[in-house]
């Protein structure tokens, strides 16, 4: 009886410094589907200092801040998370020459991005990347 109560408590103690030594590691882990997911933050910035949007996107499945999501989603899978090659054709829009400059830095299916590009107005900036800056 004695052996029993010996053993309970020393599986009990390993089990606490087993759950101890694992604490800091599993506090900065990232959950799975971050790790292999889509987690990405965008910005539109204009020429002004405070004239700056944010939005959230995940994708796997669609979320965060970003309210069309879904189409942002879809329109990253067409183009294999390429921001190059976004594009949703011809449209006529002003020739106001007032620059934004449209950035993404997260993930896509796990791989490392980073977006920056300029372009002459917000109404070319929409043209050239559909739904994914439209926030």
């Amino acid at each position: 009886m004695a052996a029993k109560r010996l053993i309970g408590r020393t599986l009990l103690a390993a089990a606490t410094l087993a759950g101890t030594a694992l604490a800091p590691a599993l506090a900065h882990a990232q959950p799975a589907s971050a790790a292999h997911g889509t987690v990405m933050n965008l910005a539109v910035r204009g020429e002004g200092r405070d004239d700056i949007r944010n939005a959230l996107l995940t994708c796997e499945p669609a979320g965060g801040s970003h309210p069309y999501a879904q189409d942002a989603c879809q329109a990253l899978r067409d183009v294999n998370g390429d921001f190059n090659l976004l594009s949703t054709g011809n449209s006529t829009c002003p020739l106001v020459y007032r620059p934004v400059t449209l950035t993404a830095q997260g993930r896509w299916q796990g791989r490392p991005v980073t977006f920056e590009k300029t372009y002459s107005n917000e109404c070319v900036a929409g043209v050239a990347t559909g739904k994914v800056f439209s926030f």
